[in-house]
């Protein structure tokens, strides 16, 4: 399952950020409503909930107390199997809490860090809580050096350090819609990819938002045989997709995924998913515009392929081939 973990400075609008990109995803909003009541099935109450809730470990007359050291173990060990449980079942957005920490090793998940500039974060305070600005800013050191604080007493871990984030949105020059969209942007790359490297997601990321005169063709939505609109991996698949608009060729977008390897207990470990599907052709195409060295481990896939399925249709197409058609379909677009 999906997991997306967004951590925020106080008053960066990470909140509101989350449950937008819990909407437009259809992801289970994991905050602190929904906590708070796993906690309450456990036994966990107010305001023992609200005492450990993203707040720094307390002494007590400079020593640990041992009641309230083993009751923040328990709840500690409560919330991290909650969320543990929940992510095998369902897809999820957490908000805070050390998702960042808890789930790093975990291929799946998109860490997000939300900041922006402290007298931003002053003003939105001040609008959401009736406060002067002097106030504001202590509310606002208060909360972030909590978090901080224990962040680094549970997980031994520095927020701050970027190398734990997939993204860092700045809502200072961002606005929470915008900085939503490009979450969801970002996830669904990967899901539609697997695990993508770093670099690859801000090359995809950039590709995706580039202004549609950048390829040639004539901008707006494409719409696939289905009536839906596809979130292509890379902008070379629109371009083609485009083409086959214009010779009026139905086609689908990724529509199916081919299991190709498993393991002794049936679990598939690879898979293939050709990049569309001529429903009226009963053909399916894979357009390839990689680096020739990323060129052979694809052909290796689709050789599997057609071992596993020899009725299945499939054809290559590579990149001098697509650029060929591209120049082809430019010349007789200007002559229509």
């Amino acid at each position: 399952m999906a997991v997306i973990t967004i951590s925020r400075h106080f008053g960066s609008a990470g909140e509101l950020i989350a449950r937008l990109v819990a909407e437009k995803l259809g992801y289970l909003l994991v905050n602190k409503a929904v906590i708070a009541e796993n906690m309450r099935l456990c036994g966990i109450l107010e305001p023992e909930f609200a005492h450990f809730d993203e707040k720094k470990i307390k002494f007590q007359d400079g020593e640990w107390d041992r009641e309230m050291e083993e009751r923040r173990r328990h709840y500690l060990s409560q919330l991290h199997n909650f969320f543990y449980d929940l992510a095998i079942r369902e897809n999820l957005v957490i908000l805070g809490r050390g998702g960042q920490f808890l789930f790093q090793d975990f291929p799946p998940a998109l860490h997000v860090k939300i900041i922006a500039p402290l007298q931003s974060r002053i003003g939105r305070v001040c609008r959401l809580y009736s406060m002067d600005e002097s106030a504001a800013a202590r509310l606002i050191t208060e909360q972030d050096r909590d978090r901080e604080t224990y962040l680094r007493q549970i997980f031994d871990g520095d927020w701050l350090n970027a190398e734990l984030y997939h993204m860092v949105i700045n809502t200072g020059i961002t606005g929470p819609e915008e900085a939503a969209a490009l979450i969801v942007t970002a996830a669904c790359l990967r899901e539609s990819a697997g695990e993508i490297p770093v670099h690859e997601l801000e090359e995809r990321l950039l590709e995706q938002f580039a202004s549609p005169a950048d390829d040639g063709l004539v901008g707006g939505l494409l719409y696939d045989a289905g009536g839906n609109v596809p979130l292509f991996a890379h902008h070379s698949e629109a371009k083609f997709a485009r083409m086959l608009d214009f010779y009026q060729i139905k086609w689908l977008y990724e529509p199916k995924t081919f299991p190709l390897e498993w393991d002794s207990e049936g679990t598939v470990t690879e898979a293939f998913s050709p990049d569309f599907y001529l429903p009226e052709q009963d053909l399916y195409l894979e357009l390839t515009t990689q680096r020739q060295k990323l060129v052979w481990k694809k052909n290796k896939k689709i050789r599997r392929l057609k071992e596993i399925y020899p009725d299945l249709q499939i054809k290559v197409i590579y990149g001098r081939d697509f650029q060929g058609l591209l120049k082809k379909y430019s010349i007789e677009e200007k002559g229509d």
